[in-house]
């Protein structure tokens, strides 16, 4: 079997290892898997989003690293949620195609379908460009809320540009996944209404292991929904980090986040601690 990128078929096929890593670790990084001429045209609609050519209304674009109502100029993560939404020619392009067909391999008994997408770029020399330490489930209703017992998540992080150490790589706590419990986190802005980024603390010296997980450009991290991950500021002048998440959760999952009117966006009209069923899940830890 031919592992990797077939260009005839738009597939990538997965190594045992690689799956196993993904499942041990709660991360795997993917090389290669766009051509430069698919990234290139995937990076033509990115800069649009980023130029403000393609309106995104309220907070879904905002900074990631501070509070709602920076001015642009100040910001040092862009972030721009659900671009597909907002320019529907975006939608089926051939990141989400090949990923459509990766992820039924790391889940091949669940059906797991598009739940979010995201634009974000580190600026250069914005060494606050910083994501804090932190579980995606701490951004999302938990199964309690959701009615449902299924997390399951894959997260796909496409490199626009080189992600490395110096711009800042994605890093994780191999293994933090494997208990499926969330650890105490607090808001970055002082409420999650003054800005929506979350935060938990990494300690080393209780078994926390760290790992960078750079990237090339084409290629992608995976992570799961638990694994602790983070990165740190973009330390390079010339040189910005721009990354197009893709999201896949099982179709359980994403129908009941939307039946509680949960979309992603940040101007959803839900209270992003309680998710309006009194479960404040700041407050779990593990």
């Amino acid at each position: 079997m031919m592992y990797g990128r077939s260009y005839e078929t738009e597939d990538y096929v997965l190594t045992e290892e690689q799956i196993r890593s993904f499942h041990d670790e709660g991360c795997v990084t993917l090389p290669d898997v766009l051509t430069e001429h698919e990234v290139s045209e995937i990076e033509k609609v990115f800069e649009n989003f980023l130029n403000r050519e393609i309106h995104v209304p309220g907070k879904d674009f905002c900074d990631m690293s501070k509070p709602f109502g920076t001015p642009f100029e100040s910001w040092s993560i862009v972030n721009c949620m659900l671009p597909t939404r907002y320019h529907p020619p975006f939608q089926n392009n051939i990141f989400e195609r090949i990923t459509s067909k990766i992820v039924k391999q790391i889940h091949p008994n669940l059906d797991m379908v598009k739940d979010y997408d995201q634009l974000l770029n580190k600026r250069p020399g914005k060494s606050d460009a910083v994501f804090a330490w932190h579980q995606d489930m701490g951004y999302w209703p938990a199964p309690e809320v959701l009615g449902v017992k299924e997390t399951n998540t894959c997260t796909f992080s496409l490199a626009i540009d080189d992600s490395t150490e110096e711009n800042g790589c994605l890093r994780y706590v191999p293994g933090s996944q494997i208990s499926r419990t969330l650890r105490q986190h607090t808001p970055l802005s002082g409420s999650r209404d003054e800005g929506h980024a979350l935060k938990l603390e990494v300690d080393e010296s209780k078994g926390d292991m760290i790992k960078l997980a750079p990237c090339k450009r084409g290629g992608v991290t995976v992570h799961d929904e638990w694994v602790v991950h983070g990165s740190s500021g973009n330390m390079c002048k010339d040189r910005q980090r721009r990354t197009y998440v893709l999201a896949y959760r099982p179709r359980v999952v994403v129908e009941a986040e939307r039946r509680l009117g949960f979309t992603h966006s940040h101007n959803d009209n839900v209270n992003w601690d309680t998710f309006d069923d009194g479960h404040v899940k700041k407050n779990e830890s593990s």
